[in-house]
């Protein structure tokens, strides 16, 4: 038998067999410690690397170095469909086919595609200068069978910038941001023309704008992913035909993929709070820009209704961090600086020649009114402000100058009255009002300029010359409104109708009236002293439109559908069943539509229906 081993000797083996484990478990958590300082700093050098490699090529006179790093840190491949996202009814529910949005563009940009033209169209913050830089950054590192040009079309010296380049028939031409170009915003589709006509001779042009700025009228029917613009004058060609497409939400494997560039390992709890945040604001998968501030909004800890209170949030923590960077400077001088500065720049953007302003013009209004010392402050890629390398200041992302734009516009700022609203600013606006309309709060400001046409409902203005039942029954159920009973036949009622969830606003400065931003529409807020024949009312109307009622010369009687949307399924105090922001006297009005030659349609909200009638004698609501 073999001799059994001595008690030491084992003792001698574990000990030797312990100092390996303990040895292999500290090259393991090394190892583990390098993989995950890797993970968190791979992200930056490569931001660093490519800011720095754009820069190199673009020029920071084109790009900001805030602009270049913003849009290319964390970036994730979008996709991209050929309907327009923001039809879908909930963020991510459209049905639409997506494919990734760089393999679209390479297939355009191959030899044998038939679409010289083509437009990349998304909403604000989607993400569309992102896609154009991170293209170029691709580019540079990528041999390819055409040379790339990039444009951003905001800038004074786009068109001298165009015809300067060189080989035209070598190269592709990206242009950048069509609705911050301002002859685009005096009259888009003359400048798409004469943009066409001054690129013709490139390899292909692509051109990315805002869904809402480009002209709907050119679109052609069905979901084809073709958009032709006319071109006018003799010997031109008869239309220019693009290739559109739009960008896609970010789906949940582009979010969690976004969170896990963002954060990395060592910071697991940060990216669940993130995605937990995401889950329940689906608005920030439409807009990645604010993506890249859902820091400052994890550390609110808000319940956001609306984007604007995303931007609120988003400027309140800019404004924080930058408050201690200027000796004396608070944080409001600060923000009705940056606030004066995008009316400034909106405003006077034709005589900028776009949308920034050089230190020389802006530099003594912000040192004499505000303490600030421009050529002092340094800004960050985190700034809402950029400085280029031209001494030209602009606002990181246009969405917050128009955000800020608005905050002026609702503190009575005289120079917001008559400038014509961007999309954006109809949306924050629009929000705004919600919430003056929701707490019954006057509106003071003026809202002249606002178009809000892709929120509302838009209900049927002309009178019909004979409305039969049957047609009043189908406009009541579709459209949900509440008739409690109709008196004779009972041929129309829908007693079960929710009717429509209003948003009225009333103007201080026009108590006679009252605007439904559900609709679009303005009512009398009372109508007629006493009850009238169906042509007396009519000529009530003209009268109102001679005296200019209200400061309009446009009332008319509304029709059945207009009135009845004014509907509602619950009396109110005074027993009628309409909103308590009307006159109560009204109980009946006349309505422009009619059943016979000699008989008309009213509505009556002491009973909650609507019928027939030639003899009786009703009120008159007007509307415009």
């Amino acid at each position: 038998m073999p001799a059994m081993p001595h008690l030491s000797d084992v003792f001698a083996i574990l000990s030797d067999l312990k100092t390996v484990v303990i040895a292999l478990m500290v090259i393991v958590g090394a190892l583990v410690t390098i993989t995950k300082l890797i993970s968190t700093v791979k992200p930056w050098v490569e931001s660093w690397y490519s800011s720095r490699s754009i820069k190199k090529r673009l020029g920071a006179q084109l790009y900001t170095p805030g602009d270049i790093l913003n849009a290319t840190r964390y970036y994730i491949r979008p996709k991209a469909q050929e309907s327009d996202p923001a039809h879908a009814k909930e963020p991510g529910s459209e049905q639409a086919v997506k494919e990734d949005l760089f393999d679209v563009v390479d297939r355009l940009l191959s030899t044998g595609s038939e679409f010289k033209y083509s437009v990349l169209l998304a909403d604000s913050g989607m993400g569309k200068t992102s896609f154009v830089l991170s293209y170029y950054k691709r580019y540079l590192t990528r041999r390819k069978p055409f040379r790339l040009e990039v444009v951003p079309l905001g800038r004074k010296d786009a068109d001298e910038r165009i015809l300067a380049i060189e080989d035209k028939a070598e190269k592709v031409l990206f242009l950048d941001a069509l609705d911050e170009d301002v002859l685009a915003i005096v009259d888009h589709e003359q400048r798409l023309r004469d943009l066409c006509e001054m690129t013709t001779d490139f390899l292909h042009v692509l051109i990315t704008c805002r869904t809402q700025f480009f002209p709907k009228a050119a679109e052609e029917p069905g979901r084809t992913g073709v958009l032709k613009i006319a071109a006018t004058g003799a010997g031109k060609r008869s239309e220019y035909t693009f290739h559109k497409r739009y960008l896609s939400t970010f789906d949940d494997v582009e979010i969690d993929s976004y969170l896990r560039k963002k954060y990395s390992v060592l910071q697991l709890q940060r990216r669940r709070q993130a995605k937990a945040l995401m889950a329940k604001i689906p608005r920030l998968t439409m807009r990645p820009m604010l993506l890249s501030y859902i820091d400052e909004l994890l550390k609110a800890g808000r319940d956001y209704r609306y984007a604007y209170e995303l931007y609120e949030e988003m400027v309140d923590a800019w404004l924080v961090r930058e408050e201690g960077k200027v000796d004396g400077i608070s944080k409001d001088s600060l923000l009705e600086f940056c606030s004066k500065l995008a009316v400034e720049l909106v405003v006077n953007r034709q005589i900028y020649g776009g949308e920034q302003i050089a230190l020389e013009q802006i530099g003594k209004l912000a040192r004499d009114e505000f303490g600030i010392d421009l050529a002092n402050w340094k800004l960050s890629g985190r700034a809402l402000l950029n400085r280029n390398a031209e001494d030209l200041y602009k606002f990181s992302h246009r969405s917050i100058m128009e955000y800020l734009f608005v905050k002026r516009l609702v503190a009575n700022d005289q120079r917001c009255c008559d400038v014509k609203l961007t999309d954006q600013m109809n949306a924050f606006l629009w929000e705004i009002l919600q919430q003056y309309g929701e707490a019954r709060q006057p509106v003071d400001f003026d809202i002249q300029g606002a178009d809000f046409g892709h929120h509302q409902l838009v209900l049927r203005p002309e009178p019909i010359l004979s409305l039969q039942p049957a047609d009043v029954k189908t406009m009541l159920r579709e459209r949900d409104f509440y008739c409690r009973r109709d008196t004779l036949s009972k041929q129309w009622s829908n007693p079960g109708g929710q009717g429509l969830e209003h948003l009225y606003v009333c103007n201080e400065r026009q108590k006679q009236v009252v605007l439904d931003l559900r609709t679009g529409l303005t009512w009398q807020q009372s109508g007629s002293r006493e009850g009238m024949t169906f042509k007396e009312a009519q000529a009530y109307i003209e009268e109102l439109n001679g005296k200019v009622f209200a400061g309009y010369a446009d009332w008319r009687l509304p029709t059945l559908e207009e009135a009845m949307s004014l509907m509602q399924p619950k009396e109110n105090e005074y027993g009628l069943f309409i909103d308590p922001v009307f006159d109560k006297s009204q109980r009946w009005i006349w309505t422009a539509d009619k059943y016979s030659a000699s008989a008309s349609w009213y509505v009556g909200f002491n009973d909650g229906d609507c019928n027939v009638d030639v003899y009786n004698h009703y009120y008159v609501r007007a509307v415009r």
